[in-house]
Formats: structure tokens, sequence, C-alpha cells
């Protein structure tokens, strides 16, 4: 009687040991700088050869890593099931001579590491050591690696682009030039003017990461066709150039390309069509037929200016960079 009270005696002070032992040493990480979460700690006592069940969940696919501390040497098999499940997903065996136990001779423990990859789901883990020990056991879900949704970023001058982060969370954010470019602490960039930023993103677990930043003048701009770029026998138009004036009227400058034998004299039809990001009209200009002047196989630059008035949207919503612009007209003879 008196031999079995030692014992329980003994099996707690080594198992209070464990415990302020696990305050002392830190979790052995995959990679240096790796953040992660602790989903399961259990300090008990095992029984040689007869496995102990935890059930935990994951709600997303996750690299776990295991610290496993004990006060004997002992082989260990960790076993991944599922529920209704005897086969198991996955399996970690460490031998007892497993060269990568560690001992501290200090407190008298042993450790070692371990780590496997899992999906979602509900799962039990199944402990079993090769003899009885008393042991500390932590399972951790390793955070995803924290990246920004874009790096690098152009922004029209007057206009916003939010900034996101996949597997961690937003601290503050700061500006290395606030008159070009300001940031929220959630993310949400402002283009001041035109030029080149950087936007620091801090994250909750200390970790900074960086945007670079462009601002542009709001201002479409193509490459000019000519009449290499249009069918024979035919004509085509292009706008090249769009951007609002100093009183706010939109001015699109486009080509008309002439590739056939003869003057090409009027657009039948004629229209010019501004769509936003989201395909949305926000400006247009019709014609039931517009005069040119087109020389045979040649092509000229002409301009339209649609007033502020006809404009659907205030010219500061209007993001001429990422707008798509058409100019079109029905089939046109030319003159000879």
């Amino acid at each position: 009687m008196k031999t079995n009270t030692y014992k329980k005696i003994v099996s707690i002070m080594l198992a209070f040991v464990m415990v302020c032992t696990s305050i002392f040493i830190q979790p052995i990480s995959v990679n240096a700088g790796d953040s992660y979460v602790n989903i399961l700690h259990k300090v008990s006592t095992a029984e040689g050869n007869v496995p102990i069940k935890y059930n935990f969940s994951l709600s997303r696919k996750s690299d776990i890593f295991f610290v496993i501390r004990t006060n004997e040497r002992s082989g260990v098999t960790i076993n991944i099931k599922e529920p209704g499940h005897d086969i198991p997903k996955a399996t970690v065996t460490l031998a007892e001579t497993n060269p990568n136990w560690q001992y501290d001779r200090d407190s008298g423990i042993y450790q070692n590491t371990a780590g496997i990859k899992l999906n979602a789901g509900k799962y039990i883990l199944e402990l079993q050591f090769d003899i009885g020990v008393n042991f500390d056991l932590s399972m951790n879900q390793l955070s995803p690696i924290a990246k920004l949704d874009k790096s690098n970023v152009s922004i029209t001058k007057g206009f916003t682009t939010q900034l996101k982060v996949n597997g961690g969370t937003i601290s503050s954010c700061s500006s290395k030039d606030k008159s070009i470019a300001t940031v929220t602490n959630k993310g949400k960039i402002t283009a001041k003017k035109t030029g080149k930023t950087k936007i620091n993103v801090k994250l909750t677990n200390g970790k900074i990461l960086t945007c670079n930043v462009t601002v542009k003048s709001n201002k479409y701009s193509a490459k000019k066709i000519s009449i290499s770029d249009t069918l024979y026998n035919s004509y085509d138009m292009k706008a090249y150039s769009v951007s609002f004036d100093s009183k706010g009227n939109l001015v699109v400058k486009f080509i008309v390309a002439n590739n056939s034998y003869g003057q090409l004299k009027s657009i039948p039809n004629f229209k010019i069509t501004v769509k936003d990001s989201k395909k949305k009209v926000v400006a247009s200009y019709k014609k039931s037929s517009y005069s040119v002047n087109v020389k045979s196989y040649s092509d000229k630059s002409y301009t339209v200016t649609i007033p502020k008035s006809a404009l659907k949207k205030s010219k500061n919503k209007i993001d001429l960079r990422t707008s798509t612009i058409t100019v079109s007209g029905k089939a046109a003879n030319a003159t000879l």
C-alpha cells in the first residue's frame, strides 16, 4: 500500500516537473520565423503499449508539428485517425533509438519533435508509448506563410485600392511618402500624386510586408494603329489617348487607318464608347456621319471632345487607365 502511494507521489511530482519545464523550453519551430497556434496540449501518464486518444479538428489544410517530452526515453507512435475508421490517416513513429531525442540533464526530460500534413476535418490523435512514462504533448498548427495579395500595385491619381494579407492579420500600415500615397491601418491605399512609394504592412506577429506603389495620371494610353494593322480594302479606328481637360471635358484622340484605294470622307453611324472596369458605360458620343479626310492607304489622327455634361459619372469617379474605349462605325466606301 505504501509502495503504491509512493509511486503515485513520484508520478505527480514528475508530471509537475514536466509542466514547469514546458514553460522554459520553447517548442522547436520548423523554420525560423514560423508562427503557430497550439491546438492540443496534454500532460499525463501513459502505460506501455496502451493507446491514449484525443479528439481534435482542423478548419483548413495544415502543417502540424508535435513536441513530445517524457521522463524516460521511450519509443512513441502517433496515429491520426478519422472518426469511425481504424486505419490511420497518417502515422509518425519516433523510435527509442531515434537520434533526435534531446536530453535536458537539469530537468531529466527527453524531448523530440515530428511533423505531418493534414487536410481540414475532424480527427482522433492516438498516442502510444513503448513503456510507461509521464509525458507532455504539444500539438501545433503552423500558420500559413503570410503574403500580401499584391506586392506591386499601380494606382491612378485620386483613386484607391485595398491591400489584403493571406495567412496573417494586419496590425498597422504606413507609407514611406504620404504625399504620393496614404494608407489606413486596414490597408486601404489612396493615391495622392504621381510618383512611387512603399507601403509597409505590419502583422500581429511582428512580421513586416512591403508593397511597392506607383501612382499614375488619370489618362488612357494605347498604341497607335496604322494601315498595317488594318484589313486590306477596309478601314479601322482606335483611340490612343483619352484624358480630361481643365474644364472636365473628356478629350478622345483616335486614329483612322484607311487601307483601301480612294479617299475616306465620312464614317456612318460613328460612335465612341467609354466603359469602366465593371463594363458600365460612363461616357459616349454618337454621330450619324462623322466627317474625315483620309487619303488611300494612309492614316490620320482626329480628336473628339465629349462635354462634361454628357458624362454619366463625375470625372473623379472615372478611372481612364482601367477603362475600355471603343471607336466604331459602319462600313464606308472610299471616294475615288
